[in-house]
């Protein structure tokens, strides 16, 4: 099934047919782009095999220029691809005539709605400028859910229970996910410190106590990255390996993070010196103060091997 009414809210099981279908309209986009288009993926629920979807594809486009592209909006539509909206850097749709200055990305859609003979919505396309934090955002959102299950799961959860509640308002079930898409995307970027190599600020050095709780007492050095911003405010904590003495501060490799389930923060975890440590002892290092959480580990090595 490919398609749903305006509006409508109805999720299935992942359909192999998605795939092709988003291979179909990705080769039409080049056909029509050429080079204004540097990167066509397929991305949204139906690009995620193991959740279900609503039946509509969605195709994020890098451009070169969004000029160019609405020069070709009526070759487009000959296609079947239809120009819809401006839309800027919150989310909001531009007016005509649109001002380029404030544009983040166009959306073109396809179906009986979109050409006026029905009301039927099969495909989304979302352009965007090439290494612009919103295609990327479609990218990393999407790969994040492929490779880490309990977010799946739980995202389709959401999914179903917001479906269930507003079968006949797409709006509602829309908004109803950006608490859970936020905090995904909090722990996007805590992932995006791996394998990078940062100057720490340490306010907890080894030996001293918790802030708030003085039964907890530090047997690793913890800081923070500064100018950094995490899902509580304040900025990215990080726990920091290999140093048998309290310091000030340190210039170290994030070799892991520590996504929490049930808070609204992560955790990062720093090697001195190029140190390199199992999962079994980041775990031990760490445990002092995450045995209180949800938490799942990801190693740096682990997502530069899936990455490749």
């Amino acid at each position: 099934m490919i398609g749903l009414m305006r509006n409508k809210v109805k999720l299935c099981d992942h359909d192999p047919r998605w795939e092709s279908e988003a291979e179909r309209t990705i080769s039409v986009l080049k056909s029509v782009l050429g080079g204004v288009a540097v990167d066509i993926r397929h991305v949204g629920s139906t690009s995620v095999r193991s959740i279900k979807a609503k039946p509509i594809i969605d195709i994020a486009v890098a451009v070169t220029d969004f000029r160019a592209l609405l020069e070709l909006k009526d070759a487009l539509s000959k296609r079947g691809i239809h120009y819809r909206q401006a839309i800027d850097a919150s989310g909001e749709i531009i007016p005509p005539p649109v001002d380029f200055s404030t544009v983040r990305q166009l959306l073109f859609a396809c179906g009986s709605y979109c050409d006026g003979t029905g009301n039927i919505q099969t495909h989304f396309i979302h352009a965007a400028l090439e290494n612009s934090p919103e295609f990327e955002n479609y990218i990393n959102f999407r790969d994040f859910l492929a490779s880490h299950p309990r977010d799946a799961e739980a995202y389709e959860a959401l999914k179903i229970s917001l479906a269930e509640k507003y079968p006949n308002d797409r709006l509602s079930y829309t908004l109803g996910k950006d608490a859970l898409i936020n905090r995904i995307f909090e722990k996007i970027r805590a992932r995006s410190y791996l394998g990078k190599t940062v100057d720490i600020i340490v306010d907890r050095p080894l030996g001293s106590t918790h802030p708030t709780d003085s039964g907890i007492v530090y047997p690793i050095n913890y800081g923070y990255i500064p100018n950094t911003r995490a899902g509580d405010g304040e900025p990215i904590d990080v726990y920091i390996l290999d140093e048998n003495k309290s310091i000030e501060s340190c210039r170290a490799r994030i070799i892991a993070v520590v996504y929490r389930s049930d808070d609204e923060e992560d955790k990062l975890i720093a090697a001195i010196g190029g140190a390199d440590f199992s999962r079994d002892e980041i775990k031990g290092y760490i445990d002092f103060q995450e045995r209180y959480f949800d938490t799942e580990l990801e190693l740096a090595r682990d997502y530069r091997r899936r990455s490749e």
